[in-house]
């Protein structure tokens, strides 16, 4: 149940507080009142009775009804204050308006005094409710200013012409301007690419947000620091655009980290370079070794030994001797082969086309597979650790399709473009489903088809593969015909 309404009545006529309280009655009113005739009881009540309304005369014997209304707005400014009054002039009621009334009534039109009081105490709460939304908006406002402060990225308020209305700290710290610097003045002015920032700007308007927008923002001293430019519309219940609250996050820590993790990547494949061409050269000398050493002496064994086969007829020891020659003959075959699987010696002296006609010869003459070989009239100007990777790559891609393709053909083109070399392998197989190359490869192991691409890409080429189950497979290598060296250095 509503407490009811507690009225003060500063009045010395016991009468006309009656009369009061009657009309008060009359108009409906549930009330509880005190009637109160000096300073002192006044205070008293005031403190003491707490109300919800105040009632005064403008004359008391010994008090005033403005000197009670300078003490109410004092002690209790929010209590509505009604002069009820038996005479009092234009002049006097407009004063005491003026001075903080909320409204007076003659005592001979006390009819008016339920109506006055009912609108009184309805202004009195709206100016509470008005005050109370206005704190909550205060508190809210500094809340959210608050939580704006704290972030550690630069936030900033634009307006729909452009210009900032409004940032926070890390604004001021990231550009060098103060906050009022900073307010009024175009937003794109602060970024190294302000045509880019106005097009980031532009496109929160055409899509509604932006995100993750590669910028740059400038310091009033000359440094620059790269951020991601996040930003959406502000709109009001209505659905006007407001403004655009945009976020700038550093991310100058997440670049350098890209760019070792980038240069540490050269580095490793860079290394991987150096251990092939360290592999290739130790296989070029054990070839060589093979050769120069064993393949001599055994040359060699077997000369000899056939001059014996002819002063051992009468001894009968021909066809003991003869074996031994066979034996030494098919070492001399082992020992060729193995030299031409370790480092094909007609790379390096015949060249890169050539070695790949005597490798299509050597997979269709060991394996049954036909290969046709096409060139170009220009394609020898290759540096030789590009025609050593090339060489790799294009045996490994024939033995892939011995083994997996069951192809009846295939065919290599040699093409000169530019700069660059080009080789294409087909062949008329089964094809394969490229995405299961990573875990072929992984099972494998060797120089297989992600090696390649690893190692084409290092050189500055790429590895291109179009296949589909049932129809054959195309592989395409391109790479520039000079090699590119680099210092190894590790990136911390």
């Amino acid at each position: 149940m509503k407490d009811k309404l507690r009225i003060l009545i500063l009045e010395d006529s016991a009468a006309d507080a009656e009369l009061a309280t009657d009309e008060l009655e009359e108009a409906g009113i549930s009330f509880v009142s005190e009637v109160v005739d000096r300073r002192d009881g006044f205070i008293k009540a005031l403190d003491d009775f707490l109300p919800d309304i105040i009632l005064s005369d403008y004359s008391l014997p010994s008090f005033d009804g403005l000197s009670a209304l300078e003490i109410a707005k004092v002690k209790s400014p929010d209590t509505p204050f009604i002069f009820v009054s038996g005479a009092m002039g234009e002049e006097t009621a407009i004063e005491l308006l003026q001075k903080g009334a909320t409204d007076y009534v003659l005592k001979n039109r006390l009819s008016r005094l339920g109506p006055a009081v009912s609108r009184a105490l309805h202004e009195a709460e709206v100016r509470r409710e008005r005050r109370h939304a206005e704190e909550e908006l205060r508190e809210a406002s500094f809340y959210a200013r608050s939580l704006i402060e704290a972030s550690i990225d630069p936030l900033i308020t634009i307006d729909a012409s452009g210009k900032i209305a409004d940032v926070n700290r890390a604004t001021e710290s990231i550009t060098g301007f103060s906050r009022e610097q900073l307010i009024g003045s175009s937003f794109a002015d602060y970024f190294t690419e302000p045509e880019k920032a106005q097009k980031a700007y532009e496109e929160v308007f055409s899509k509604g947000f932006v995100r993750d927008y590669p910028l740059e923002m400038w310091h009033v001293s000359g440094r620059t620091t790269p951020v991601h430019y996040n930003a959406s519309l502000v709109r009001n219940e209505a659905g006007d655009v407001k403004c655009v609250f945009a976020a700038a996050r550093d991310i100058t820590e997440r670049v350098k980290a890209e760019k070792r993790i980038l240069a540490n990547n050269e580095l490793l494949r860079q290394l991987t370079w150096e251990l092939v061409m360290a592999e290739e050269r130790e296989r070029r000398n054990i070839a060589v070794d093979l050769h120069d050493n064993i393949g001599q002496t055994l040359a060699i064994t077997k000369m000899k030994l056939e001059f014996l086969l002819e002063q051992s007829a009468p001894c009968g020891l021909v066809a003991p001797l003869a074996e031994i020659r066979d034996m030494i003959e098919q070492s001399i075959r082992q020992a060729r082969s193995l030299m031409k699987d370790i480092s094909p010696s007609v790379l390096y002296e015949l060249g890169f086309a050539e070695a790949v006609e005597w490798l299509a010869e050597q997979i269709s003459s060991q394996h049954g597979l036909r290969v046709v070989v096409e060139k170009d009239p220009g394609i020898r100007l290759i540096d030789r650790e590009v025609q050593i990777l090339l060489f790799r790559a294009v045996r490994e891609l024939l033995l892939n399709v011995v083994k997996h393709a069951g192809a009846k053909q295939a065919s290599v083109l040699l093409q000169k473009a530019g700069a660059n070399v080009v080789i294409t392998v087909r062949d008329d197989g089964v094809g394969f489903d490229v995405s299961g190359i990573d875990r072929t490869s992984k099972k494998s192991g060797g120089f297989g088809l992600l090696s390649i691409r690893e190692r084409i890409s290092y050189i500055g080429g790429r590895f291109e593969i179009e296949t589909r189950k049932g129809e054959g497979a195309c592989f395409r290598l391109t790479a520039p015909r000079r090699s590119r060296k680099k210092t190894l250095r590790r990136v911390v």
